[in-house]
């Protein structure tokens, strides 16, 4: 089993001076989140907790969810491979869209699972009915991206649970909402509500993008108690550090500021999303802190434009370009590479 790592590949050099292929924070970690950092790394020569249960408390009253429906571990990513770890078998099946984040398919290698990747549907979401379709007896999990990763666009709730109720109770939703945060005005019942409803819910956040800490691997899961206590009885002892738990408690004590950034970046994304239209870009209704842009066709002329200006985003060869929100002037350098080369030709993104 040879497996790559996601995303480089198909991203631009990674010394660019505007480095917007990984849906990364452009603005660094708040001073309060630097100044806990700090005071915490005076402890480094002490082990952190066996089990993560103080930082899980942290993330349960924070949610307003009881200890044990949270699962902590080192970023989004790590706990989602300890449920994968902990459901599937060889054999089983896993359904998820196609593109989506990089380490589902990964995942699915590891664990020995049936890879089902579903293309998108024409308005760049999932294809609900399609993966539907999709699911047997052995299916374990459904991975659903919402906000989606990496077309930016989003499910109302009614949709979601609509969908969910062709879900087999053998199968987990799997919702990953690691966008959710950048989704202003997107509306959903509090998650003690949602799991009490399904219990085959799993919702899967990070702090690495709104909070701004990615190098930190800080994500978590909130699901019914029995699914909870599964994924924690496969996860390494020691796995979540001081600098996480400090981290993360600073963090979560700054929500004021972080909204402030997220407005921001929002504004941002709304200007450059409007400039490719303006210019015959077909760009997909984000509502993240990303754009994702039609380019079925040979990629290379922009991507050499892109590249001369410093700027690094991701490619998806025949489909299309996700382009993350940085500051002004690199979102500026976006702009202006886009204009210095011909639309393609639109495409969903799961053509060919």
């Amino acid at each position: 089993m040879a497996l790559r790592p996601p995303g480089r590949l198909m991203a631009g050099p990674s010394d660019a001076r505007y480095l917007l292929a990984q849906n990364e924070h452009p603005y660094p970690p708040l001073p309060s989140v630097l100044a806990a950092l700090a005071e915490a790394s005076a402890d480094l020569h002490r082990y952190p907790d066996f089990r993560p249960e103080r930082i899980a408390g942290i993330v349960a009253d924070w949610q307003d969810v009881p200890a044990g429906q949270v699962v902590v571990g080192h970023g989004s990513a790590g706990v989602a491979l300890d449920l994968f770890h902990a459901v599937v078998e060889p054999g089983d099946n896993v359904v998820h869209s196609a593109p989506c984040f990089d380490a589902y398919p990964l995942f699915c290698e590891i664990a020995r699972a049936e890879a089902r990747p579903v293309p998108l549907g024409p308005d760049a979401r999932h294809d609900l009915a399609a993966m539907a379709e999709r699911m047997d007896g052995r299916t374990r999990i459904v991975v659903l991206c919402n906000p989606h990763n990496p077309t930016g666009t989003v499910y109302s709730w009614a949709e979601l649970t609509e969908f969910f109720r062709r879900v087999p109770a053998t199968a987990l939703i799997l919702l990953d909402e690691a966008y959710v945060d950048f989704a202003l005005g997107w509306q959903a019942p509090d998650v003690p509500a949602r799991i009490a409803e399904w219990p085959n819910l799993v919702v899967l956040r990070t702090l690495s993008k709104s909070h701004g800490i990615a190098a930190l691997r800080i994500g978590y899961a909130l699901a019914e108690e029995s699914v909870a206590q599964r994924v924690r009885d496969h996860q390494v002892p020691y796995a979540v550090n001081r600098l996480q738990e400090a981290g993360l408690l600073a963090a979560v004590g700054a929500e004021d500021e972080m909204a402030r950034r997220i407005a921001e970046i929002a504004a941002e994304r709304e200007r450059t999303e409007a400039e490719l239209l303006r210019l015959g870009w077909t760009v997909a209704p984000s509502v993240t802190n990303f754009l994702w842009v039609d380019a079925p066709g040979d990629q290379l002329p922009l991507r050499a434009e892109l590249e001369r200006l410093g700027v690094a985003v991701r490619y998806y060869p025949g489909q299309g370009i996700r382009v993350a929100i940085g500051e002004k002037d690199a979102n500026d350098a976006v702009i202006e590479g886009f204009a210095a080369v011909a639309p393609l030709a639109p495409a969903h993104p799961a053509t060919p």
